[in-house]
């Protein structure tokens, strides 16, 4: 598990995270997948917007969650990791350069110099 964290915290990018999401889900079978409830089994990840409403969704389902055992341990496990990826791409965003700098802010006049 380690390893899929170095992974998300080396993105350079939000779409590096969404692939490294895409490919820890892969690794995940169809009897893991199963332990999860229906409302949060993984769709198809696109872009940073599936990785958050997903985030979103698994963390909801675990406040709720009544489970144990097994379908607990995989519902900890994938919002563990969803929640880790949703903060490498709210890192990553605020990191972004802005094509150009505020210019709503008033800018004041030079004093003028007395001769």
């Amino acid at each position: 598990m380690l390893t899929w964290y170095r992974l998300l915290d080396n993105a350079k990018s939000s779409f590096e995270v969404v692939a490294v999401a895409r490919d820890y889900l892969a690794t995940w079978t169809p009897a893991e997948l199963a332990y999860l409830p229906a409302k949060v089994r993984p769709g198809k990840l696109r872009d940073e917007s599936d990785v958050e409403e997903l985030h979103s969704a698994l963390v909801g389902e675990y406040r709720r969650a009544i489970s144990t055992g097994p379908t607990l341990e995989a519902l900890q496990r994938l919002t563990s990791f969803m929640v880790r990826a949703s903060i490498r791409i709210a890192e990553l965003s605020e990191t972004r350069p802005t094509a150009e700098p505020d210019s709503s802010k008033p800018k004041l006049a030079a004093p003028r110099r007395r001769h």
